[in-house]
C-alpha cells in the first residue's frame, strides 16, 4: 500500500475531531441538535472537498477521491446544509428572523455560503460546465477560487455562531484545518523521472498565480477570525431593526450572576432605563451594538460558563428568550 502523506493524515485527524465536537456540546433536543450537527457536517464536507481535490495523476500527494466521489461529497454538503437551515426553522420559528435583512453579518455569511455551495454544485454539472467554459483549466480555476470563498464564508458563520467552536483551542483547530485544506490545493506536478533537475510544472498552468492569490487571501481572512474580539462586530445586524423582538429574560434564574455584568450603569445609581435607550440614543459616545453585546453575554455564559456557575444549560434556540412572558 502507498504511504499515507502526513499532511493528509493531519487534515483527516482534525476533521474527525471537529466532527466529534457535538458530543461535548450539551444536548437540548433532537430536532435542534440534528439540525446543528447537519450544519457542522456540511462545513466539514466543504473543508474536505478543498483538502482532497481532483489532481493530475502525477501530482504529489496522489489524488484521494475520484470525480464521482468528489461530486457525491459536494451533493452531500448541499443536502446537509439544507437540513441545517430547514431543521432550525421548523424546530424554532424565531430562526426566521435570521433570514431577514436585519440578520447579523455572520448569518449573512452563512446564507451567502449556502447560495455559493448551490452554485458550485450546479456549475459542476457536465453539460452546463461545458457550455460556460471552453477549457477545463478555466473551469478548474473558477471552481477553486469559488471554493476558497466558500471556505471563508463557512468559517465566519461557524466560528462566530460558536455552537461547537467556543474557546481558543477549538476556534484555532477549525481555522488551522481550513487553511490546511486550502493549502492542499497548491500542488506541483512531479518532474519526469528521466530528468533530475527538470522544473516543476504548476498544476493550474497559467492560472496558478491567480489560484495562489485566492488561497493566500482566504488564509489571511481566516487567520483574522482567530481573535474572539471580531465576534462582536460580526454579530451586529446588517440593517438595524425598526422594533425590538419580544424578550422575556428570567432574572430569577440568574441570581448567581453579578447584575453589573449586564447592567453596568447600576454601579453609579443611574440604571433606571433600558440599555438600548442609551446605547442607541442620541449620544454618539454611548452608541454600541447592544444586540451583539447581549447575545455575547448569553453565548459566553451558557456555552462557556465560569467554574462558579454550576447550573446552566446550552443555548437551546431563539424562542427560549424571545417569547412573551405569559407563554412560560
Amino acid at each position: 500500500m502507498p504511504r499515507l502523506d502526513s499532511r493528509i493524515a493531519l487534515l483527516g485527524a482534525a476533521l474527525v475531531v471537529l466532527l466529534a465536537l457535538p458530543a461535548a456540546a450539551g444536548f437540548v433536543g433532537p430536532a435542534w441538535e440534528l439540525s446543528q450537527w447537519a450544519g457542522l457536517a456540511a462545513a466539514i464536507a466543504c473543508i474536505a472537498l478543498c483538502g482532497a481535490p481532483l489532481r493530475p495523476r502525477d501530482a504529489r500527494p496522489p489524488t484521494l477521491v475520484s470525480l464521482r466521489l468528489h461530486t457525491a461529497i459536494g451533493w452531500a454538503a448541499l443536502i446537509l446544509a439544507a437540513l441545517h437551515i430547514g431543521g432550525l426553522v421548523l424546530s424554532d420559528r424565531t430562526v426566521i428572523e435570521y433570514l431577514k435583512p436585519t440578520a447579523p453579518l455572520y448569518q449573512f455569511a452563512g446564507i451567502a455560503a449556502a447560495l455559493l455551495l448551490v452554485l458550485l454544485v450546479l456549475l459542476s454539472h457536465g453539460p452546463l460546465r461545458r457550455r460556460l467554459w471552453k477549457s477545463h483549466r478555466g473551469f478548474q480555476a473558477s471552481h477553486v477560487i469559488l471554493a476558497c470563498a466558500l471556505a471563508g464564508l463557512v468559517a465566519v458563520h461557524v466560528i462566530v455562531t460558536a455552537r461547537y467552536l467556543g474557546g481558543r483551542g477549538r476556534r484555532a483547530l477549525y481555522v488551522a484545518a481550513t487553511i490546511g485544506a486550502l493549502l492542499m490545493l497548491l500542488r506541483a506536478r512531479r518532474p519526469p523521472q528521466s530528468t533530475r533537475q527538470a522544473p516543476v510544472q504548476r498544476v493550474f498552468g497559467r492560472h496558478s498565480s491567480l489560484i495562489l492569490g485566492a488561497v493566500a487571501l482566504s488564509a489571511v481572512a481566516l487567520a483574522a477570525l482567530l481573535p474572539a474580539s471580531v465576534d462582536a462586530e460580526l454579530r451586529e445586524p446588517l440593517i438595524p431593526r425598526a422594533s425590538r423582538l419580544e424578550l422575556d429574560f428570567p432574572h430569577a434564574k440568574h441570581g448567581a450572576v453579578n447584575c453589573l455584568t449586564c447592567h453596568h450603569n447600576y454601579a453609579d445609581g443611574t440604571g433606571s432605563a433600558l440599555c438600548v435607550e442609551c446605547h442607541r440614543g442620541q449620544r454618539a459616545d454611548l452608541r454600541a451594538g447592544a444586540e451583539a453585546q447581549f447575545h455575547g453575554f448569553c453565548f459566553e455564559c451558557h456555552r462557556h460558563p465560569s467554574a462558579s456557575l454550576k447550573e446552566h444549560g446550552p443555548v437551546a434556540g431563539c424562542h427560549i428568550c424571545h417569547r412573551a412572558a405569559e407563554t412560560r
